[in-house]
């Protein structure tokens, strides 16, 4: 048994249900909201407040941690962007998220499935009546085989758009998770950046505390000396006591910070926190000049939240745009096809083909206000995410000129501090030839190399404070964000930190 379908039944089918549809889509139309705008309020300005950022560009930032010149820091860098918790998560959700698209996108082509089944089987039946007796040559002993074969397909044109629409707001939010990833991998940059130059710091902070603990020494020393010959007066011992004490109590908060630092650096690397790097000895590290050479349209166009955002937008309007198709009408076409035979033996089989086409359109009349409460959700998602990159560009363009700001401040503390320690180690220079001369005691060199000791480690706590600032200012610029303080709030937490946490200045 075989069904064929005369071609221009079909065409005729098609030309009604055409003409239908577009009057139905006009009445659409005329109903359907206005969409939102899609455009941001905020223009960026031309060009940045801060002095350093308008001078001539020395280079590209897209690596700008090797701007510090350490190999140590290169590799630990390498590592933890392969190894780190927070990436490995990251990178998984933009592959879940580009895998979307392809669901989207399916959405696009017909579907077409396959089936089949096939049977045998065997009868010997005994009817005991009248009827049995005539069967009876047919039935015993029989053997029976089957199979039925099909093929499937449907089809939703997409007429007007909506699924289209789809697929670009997989995209959109495809790329936009692909960019918060990027921002991810800043931020640990920038963790691995900044714990590695305060460990340095805090090195060569120590090492400055056990020079002026060395010196404390010998005042004390000094003065009890001085007091057993009646030079001196037990206050001035306990003085001089007093300070050393001071001194050795600030050795265990730098030596529990530097394990801290290094504890970070092995969790941001993906190892255990008992698992500490073996960190190089001797380290000087020369923090590098703030980048030259940004524009406000440039780091906007660069910085991963404020690209997420913009995604983030084109993906609603696109959800819109699908929203706004929901209201037109929906075409398909599908197709089934099967064979089949059936086969007893000692009687005729039986078997046949049949295919069959259909066309369908449909279009939504009443909803009960479904489709127009969607569409107006979706206008107030895309207003929401517009509010949302606005805010983003003013957050991302506070945070660029405030951190420039935070480091032309202590560009300039450390200046002063330069020329204090100068003035303290020629201080010392004169006390020591004051001595040699018998012009004054060796107290007296004593405590102006303690001074002098004092402003260098008051320098250590300057350099380290503004090589944090320069690391959040490169990520700032190069376009690391996430959680955490700005740079104005971050000041007053690094500023407390050194004095407080880092141990207190040799005196």
């Amino acid at each position: 048994m075989t069904m064929h379908i005369r071609n221009d039944t079909i065409h005729r089918l098609l030309q009604r249900l055409t003409l239908g549809s577009a009057v139905l889509a006009l009445a659409a139309c005329a109903s359907a909201p206005p969409l939102s705008p899609s455009s941001a309020r905020i223009t960026a300005p031309q060009r940045l407040d801060a002095p350093a950022a308008n001078e001539a560009s020395e280079g590209n930032l897209d690596r700008w941690w090797t701007l510090w010149k350490d190999p140590y820091l290169d590799a630990l860098v390498d590592r933890a962007l392969a190894s780190n918790a927070d990436v490995r998560v990251a990178e998984a959700h933009v592959r879940a998220a580009r895998a979307l698209v392809s669901v989207a996108e399916s959405a696009l082509y017909p579907s077409i499935a396959a089936s089949g089944a096939a049977w045998v089987n065997a009868g010997d039946t005994d009817i005991d009546t009248a009827l049995g007796s005539v069967l009876q040559p047919y039935t015993s002993g029989k053997t029976g085989t089957g199979y039925l074969i099909g093929l499937g397909a449907q089809w939703e044109p997409d007429i007007f758009g909506g699924r289209h629409a789809d697929v670009d707001t997989a995209h959109a939010l495809a790329e936009s998770t692909a960019s918060l990833a990027d921002g991810v991998r800043l931020v640990v940059i920038g963790d691995v950046v900044e714990n590695y130059q305060q460990w340095a710091g805090l090195q060569r902070r120590l090492a400055l505390l056990g020079e002026s603990i060395a010196v404390a020494r010998r005042l004390t020393d000094y003065a009890s000396a001085r007091q057993r010959t009646g030079q001196a007066t037990a206050m001035d011992v306990a003085k001089a006591q007093g300070a050393l004490a001071s001194l050795e109590a600030s050795r265990p908060p730098i030596m529990s910070l530097i394990d801290a630092r290094q504890r970070r650096l092995a969790v941001l690397a993906g190892d255990l926190p008992e698992q500490l790097p073996k960190m190089p000895t001797g380290l000087q590290i020369a923090v590098p000049p703030p980048p030259s050479g940004q524009f406000p349209s440039t780091i906007l166009g660069r910085r991963p939240d404020v690209r997420a955002r913009m995604l983030i937008v084109e993906a609603r309007a696109a959800r819109l745009k699908s929203l706004q198709a929901d209201l037109m009408p929906r075409f398909g076409i599908s197709f089934m096809g099967q064979n089949g035979q059936i086969g007893l033996s000692g009687l005729p089989g039986f078997g046949g083909s049949l295919g069959l086409v259909s066309v369908k359109a449909s279009v939504p009349i009443f909803t009960g206000g479904l489709l127009r409460g969607r569409i107006a959700a979706g206008n107030a998602e895309l207003a929401a995410a517009l509010a949302a990159q606005d805010r983003a560009m003013l957050n991302a363009l506070e945070e660029v000129e405030t951190a420039y700001g935070f480091r032309a401040g202590l560009d300039q503390r450390l200046s002063g501090l330069d020329h204090a320690r100068d003035l303290s180690e020629n201080r010392a220079e004169l006390a020591a030839s004051f001595y040699k001369a018998g012009r004054v005691p060796l107290g007296d060199v004593l405590q102006a190399r303690l001074d002098a000791l004092s402003d260098l480690d008051r320098m250590e706590q300057a350099r380290i404070a503004q090589g944090t600032a320069t690391v959040q200012l490169y990520r700032a610029v190069a376009g690391g964000w996430g959680a955490g303080a700005s740079p104005i709030a971050m000041s007053g937490a690094d500023s407390s930190q050194q004095h407080d946490s880092s141990g207190s200045s040799p005196q």
